[in-house]
């Protein structure tokens, strides 16, 4: 995939977890890589080590319309360009339904939709400009099959991959892709927290279970991820629009 070298990629959520294994991913393709996140103490180390011309890090709220218009706008003022924008940052609220607050319902939901919504609407405004571009959201496996104990995060990954279609269609005459990357149960911090939250025992012990529903009989890596938003900005997936790829160790195939 030597045609990501000099791309310009944006990545939200792109502080930790998949976000910064993609970032990082990218970066070594050789790919200029800005990324966002809420967390400015954690993008500011992460800008201070890699300490490149082809990094840069904008503070960004992506539930927030100013914020993500100042980070395209600050990305296309900083490398000329945006030649792939992922959609990454989101959370997760473990709470039943019948206990849920309404404002932990509206927080899960503007984080995880409404900001892939804002991001997408401006960054397509200048994609459609340029005639060419190409999105790539971070949906999950809980977009296509319910997963007991968390069913605001479910509706969000399903609105996610529905969104992920429209703009497909929508936008295939400006020559902008729009794809999907559906991971499984994947090692990340945010999924640790969640292993805590919904299991007793410990993390050690419930790793070791999970990875029991997964053919392959292990969790997915960070990297695994990055692998498949890579291979979705390269030009080898140029055929490849309005796609949920799924990267779940087999997990919805039983």
């Amino acid at each position: 995939m030597n045609d990501l070298e000099q791309k310009v990629v944006v990545i939200t959520g792109g502080a930790s977890g998949i976000g910064l294994q993609t970032a990082r991913a990218f970066w070594a393709a050789g790919s200029k890589v800005v990324i966002a996140d809420i967390n400015k103490e954690q993008g500011e180390r992460i800008q201070l080590e890699l300490n490149s011309d082809r990094f840069l890090f904008v503070h960004t709220n992506i539930t927030q319309e100013e914020d993500c218009i100042r980070l395209i706008q600050q990305s296309i003022y900083s490398y000329g360009t945006i030649d792939v924008f992922i959609n990454n940052a989101g959370i997760e609220i473990s709470t039943p339904l019948h206990h849920m607050e309404l404002d932990e319902w509206n927080r899960l939901m503007n984080v995880n939709v409404t900001g892939v919504f804002l991001c997408s609407k401006h960054v397509l405004k200048y994609m459609m400009t340029i005639n060419k571009g190409n999105i790539i959201n971070t949906c999950s496996v809980s977009g296509l099959v319910a997963w007991p104990g968390i069913p605001a995060y479910n509706a969000s990954k399903g609105a996610v991959l529905q969104l992920t279609k429209s703009l497909a269609i929508e936008y295939a005459a400006y020559n902008i892709r729009v794809n999907c990357v559906c991971p499984g149960i994947i090692d990340t911090p945010l999924n640790e927290q969640s292993f805590t939250a919904n299991h007793e025992g410990t993390l050690a012990t419930i790793k070791k279970e999970k990875s029991k529903l997964s053919p392959l009989g292990r969790l997915g890596t960070t990297q695994d991820i990055a692998n498949a938003m890579m291979f979705l900005a390269s030009d080898i997936s140029s055929y490849m629009t309005g796609a949920a790829l799924t990267v779940d160790g087999g997990y919805t195939a039983r």
